[in-house]
């Protein structure tokens, strides 16, 4: 299923304008996290926050600040939700409070570094990912009443990345272009897989590779040029940056 078509799904009781702006500024900033693109200007949480306030106004008001209109200043904004005595404390005060950190967490960042400093754009990029993944999952569990756990796993799904030549059966994986090489292959089912790691006998299977030994080599190959990381001795296999660009700019998708 296409991501838009879970957003509709998942959030078919929103309004539209809400629910295509929240799928829109979420997945760029997953998208732009696994692109290494950790720059304030290029990932930020500000759009998703603004997007998020809405949604708040218009699940405890039954209407929200039109698109266009400036919500400022934003924090002081946000305290308004405190006062909404008939909704749970996630409404009242987790959410807001999360919508504070990654609206603001930017600010003055990657501006002026001196001496030995440790360039905050990848770790502020990090907790800007995980913080909207939690308030995506939040905002699914309080619209469904599901579990923290249903919540997650229904984020998961949403941010899975589509590709066409894999295809899920019987619990396994398989890769439909049959012109692709073992190397191909290989690192197609980690991008599909990606941030997951992936045990290298299921690779194996997947990949249908007839001898275990010689794809172990293959493995190991890929590891050396830094295109995975194969830990040997839990078999756990990873795509790397490197491989993750290798897939999306020299395989074709379809088949």
């Amino acid at each position: 299923m296409e991501k838009q078509d879970e957003f509709i799904k998942i959030f078919s009781s929103m309004p539209k304008e809400l629910r295509e702006n929240l799928e829109k500024y979420f997945l760029e900033i997953i998208k732009n996290y696994k692109e290494n693109r950790w720059e304030p200007s290029e990932l930020n949480g500000a759009k998703f926050s603004e997007v998020v306030f809405r949604i708040l106004e218009w699940h405890t008001n039954n209407s929200y600040t039109p698109f266009g209109t400036k919500i400022q200043p934003f924090n002081d904004k946000l305290k308004q939700f405190e006062n909404k005595t008939n909704f749970s404390n996630s409404i009242k005060f987790h959410i807001p409070k999360m919508l504070a950190v990654i609206y603001s967490l930017r600010n003055d960042r990657g501006v002026s570094h001196v001496g030995g400093d440790v360039n905050p754009n990848h770790m502020d990029s990090v907790a800007i990912v995980y913080i909207s993944k939690w308030i995506l999952a939040e905002i699914i569990r309080i619209v469904h009443t599901l579990s923290i756990s249903d919540a997650h796993g229904l984020v998961e799904k949403i941010v899975e990345k589509e590709i066409p030549i894999v295809w899920t059966i019987f619990n396994k994986k398989r890769v439909l272009n049959i012109n692709l090489n073992f190397e191909d292959k290989t690192l197609v089912l980690l991008y599909s897989e990606y941030p997951k790691e992936i045990n290298e006998k299921n690779l194996c299977t997947w990949v249908e590779h007839s001898n275990s030994s010689i794809y172990k080599n293959i493995i190991k190959k890929l590891h050396k040029e830094k295109f995975i990381e194969y830990d040997k001795e839990s078999s756990s296999v990873i795509i790397s940056p490197k491989g993750i660009k290798r897939v999306e700019q020299e395989i074709d998708f379809m088949f």
